[in-house]
């Protein structure tokens, strides 16, 4: 079967996938990604040729903007243990019954406020400018050099080690986090010295080679071998379809986005806009730009290629610099499936939030008679790390969200895993109520009595007020304080949203993040041996 990663190395969960798919008796070839964008800052300006712009690379919380914009980084992150996922604030708006903007008004303050306030999660990830040279053009993971991340790498290393220690407060966890962050830090130097000159790509594929290296059942390649331009027939074929039948094929993609509600955008068809991306070779530089069709012509960036016989001009566009034609990420699950003659792909457990997208659109080409077969299945790999913690009774410190959900700081992780199914059942149903008015305010009712108490109280003397003298300056006295009352019911409601809306999704970290140190730290290697050896492979199948 493949795989395909970014971020691969030992604190990331590409590593325990590979090797939970070798222990099940399966053999995997790893694709480490290096034709995706390496990353984005929003307001970042490219550099142009007279070294104007932002070109800096930093660690950032990853996170969304008001403006809708979010900052993104896929070439180097860490996940902090439990930690918040980023939250599009908009999404909120059935949970407050208010527009963001409105709720913003209320509470005193701007959307830009809101998003600064409850937006950010807990992963640290390089951002920096994505631009290649000009805005058509982005930059790949891999044109990323070593020698630009090392500084980063090593505060990535820093914080991932600050957030074990602070979550993992007994002695002998922190003896564990400390040898094993000695251990890793000594690897990287020696990666990094080993490939000064070199790329990142190659970096991680001897670090995840430290690993994996002696597994005769995993084999690590680079994602433009996989999806080169013309390597493998069926892809072409698939590619093909949304040449030769643009039409029908981008009305299909577009009824999957919408039926789906994954937030991906639905192709500009007036634009001939293909669900593509190419890879292409920008004066020495691996960049990715947007691929058009226009008449009998693809447009990519500003180069315009002839199609050959109504499909991909594939010798053509080899000899122009174009590497990889990949699709965006629904249409690139199904390429990476319909190669090598249909290989499964694995993925992690509540990986690629996009998947009920691939899944649509899956069934709908191929009830229109357009996908190639053979199509190798969608595997998920599952690791129930915390239903796993059961064996271990290692203190866990629990980052502030959660301290308020289970109501207590701290906890063994044997009670963490006895507890979070309940925890965040009664999150989600919380949730759920709050999606109706009458449910919100039953609920606001119940916890804010006192409050409510106090305002039906100042509303009652400001009728019997008006009564008697209506313009009585106690009137406006008594509206104020009740809209204070409300302001403050609505700001205790909006925390509570964001507490449930993270204990709601605490199962994302079923199967995701740092797995390998943070077993170290619950319980030592041994430990991770287990999760690994427990693990569970499934198929998805595409019905849902």
């Amino acid at each position: 079967m493949f795989s395909i990663d970014q971020n691969c190395h030992s604190l990331w969960d590409a590593l325990p996938k590979l090797q939970a798919v070798a222990r099940s008796g399966g053999t995997v070839r790893h694709f480490i990604e290096d034709i995706d964008v390496a990353f984005t800052a929003v307001g970042a300006s490219p550099v142009d040729s007279a070294g104007h712009g932002d070109g800096s690379l930093r660690l950032a919380m990853e996170r969304y903007y008001g403006s809708g914009g979010a900052d993104w980084g896929a070439a180097l992150f860490y996940s902090e243990f439990l930690g918040r996922l980023p939250v599009d604030v908009r999404h909120w708006e059935s949970l407050t019954g208010l527009t963001t903007a409105a709720l913003a008004r209320r509470l005193g303050g701007t959307v830009n406020d809101l998003y600064d306030r409850y937006s950010p999660g807990d992963t640290w990830q390089l951002i920096g400018p994505s631009y290649a040279g000009d805005q058509e053009h982005h930059r790949l993971i891999g044109d990323l050099a070593v020698a630009e991340i090392t500084d980063r790498l090593a505060e990535m290393m820093q914080i991932a080690e600050a957030d074990l220690l602070a979550r993992f407060p007994a002695a002998d966890s922190q003896q564990r986090v400390r040898d094993w962050m000695q251990t890793e830090r000594s690897r990287i130097d020696g990666l990094v010295a080993q490939h000064r000159d070199g790329s990142v790509v190659d970096m991680y594929r001897d670090w995840l080679g430290a690993y994996v290296d002696n597994d005769p059942a995993v084999t690590l390649d680079i994602t433009s071998n996989l999806f080169a331009v013309g390597a493998d027939p069926a892809q072409t074929e698939l590619l093909n379809v949304f040449v030769r039948h643009y039409d029908r094929a981008a009305d299909l993609y577009n009824q999957a986005m919408a039926h789906t509600h994954t937030g991906l955008h639905p192709l500009a068809t007036a634009d001939g806009e293909l669900p593509l991306f190419a890879a292409v070779d920008v004066d020495g530089r691996l960049a990715r730009t947007e691929v058009f069709l226009e008449g009998d012509e693809l447009r990519i960036g500003q180069r315009r290629f002839r199609l050959v016989d109504g499909g991909l001009p594939t010798r053509d566009l080899r000899e122009a610099g174009v590497l990889c034609l990949t699709g965006k990420a629904p249409l690139l699950v199904l390429q990476a499936r319909v190669a090598g003659g249909g290989t499964g792909l694995v993925v992690p457990y509540r990986g690629s939030s996009y998947m009920p997208a691939v899944h649509a659109l899956h069934r709908r080409l191929a009830a229109g008679g357009l996908l190639p077969e053979p199509i190798g299945p969608l595997l998920r790999v599952r690791f129930r790390l915390l239903d796993r913690m059961e064996a271990v009774d290692t203190p866990i410190a629990l980052p502030a969200h959660l301290a308020i959900a289970f109501g207590r700081s701290e906890l063994p992780a044997r009670e963490f895993a006895h507890n979070w199914r309940a925890v965040s059942a009664e999150a989600a149903a919380r949730l759920a109520k709050f999606k109706t008015e009458d449910g919100r305010l039953q609920w606001q009712r119940i916890a804010f009595a006192h409050m409510f108490d106090e305002i039906d109280d100042l509303n009652r003397r400001r009728r019997d007020l008006a009564t008697i003298d209506a313009k009585s300056p106690e009137i406006r006295e008594l509206s104020h304080r009740a809209r204070q009352l409300e302001t403050e019911v609505i700001t205790r409601t909006l925390e509570q949203i964001a507490v449930d809306w993270q204990a709601a999704n605490v199962d994302y970290w079923d199967s995701r993040g740092a797995i390998l140190p943070w077993c170290v730290a619950l319980g030592g290697e041994a430990f991770y041996d287990s999760v690994i050896a427990g693990a569970e492979l499934y198929e998805e199948s595409p019905e849902g």
